[in-house]
């Protein structure tokens, strides 16, 4: 494994910041990395080593906010969504929990997708006191309002190096 580029690490940043990945993921994946070095980087061995997210968050920012400055990825906030959609696929958020974290997260980036599609579900999902007829029916509708899916696969292949790195990692 090489050193991530710029342009990875916002979606590192991105995974951290979301809480899809923690330092559970970070530091074996980061370790990797290391061991193929002469001598790494100081905020790849933040990653490595430290465990509070803030702090992990302010170490892969120093970095991807440093000269030479490259432009982030664009709609950065529908990856973000997607890391939120993929922990409530591993039951980690409920659905309405989900919801209200997209609306706020949505609602702060003032993106093209409109925090107010997840607010509205989410009244409608309370609305029926949280029935599973209702969580399956406003999940379709929010995915034919918020074209999630392509975003959603994209979190997936972007997070399966960290799962394997921790799952290789509990194993030993």
């Amino acid at each position: 494994m090489s050193i991530p580029s710029k342009q990875e690490c916002f979606y590192v940043l991105e995974m951290i910041e979301s809480h899809l990945i923690d330092f559970s993921y970070t530091h074996p994946w980061a370790e990797q990395i290391i061991m193929g070095l002469d001598a790494a980087p100081p905020w790849l061995g933040d990653l490595a080593i430290k465990k509070y997210c803030g702090d992990q968050s302010k170490s892969i920012r120093e970095y991807i906010f440093s000269e030479p400055f490259v432009a982030g990825p664009g709609d950065m906030e529908k990856f973000h969504v997607a890391c939120l959609w993929l922990r409530y696929e591993r039951r980690e958020l409920s659905w309405a929990t989900f919801l209200r974290l997209a609306g706020e997260h949505l609602d702060a980036a003032n993106a093209d997708w409109d925090c107010e599609t997840s607010y509205h579900y989410l009244n409608v999902y309370e609305d029926s006191y949280f029935c599973r007829e209702s969580e399956e029916q406003t999940k379709r509708d929010y995915l034919a309002d918020h074209n999630l899916r392509p975003w959603i696969e994209m979190a997936k292949k972007k997070f399966e190096p960290f799962r394997k790195m921790r799952r290789a990692n509990k194993a030993n």
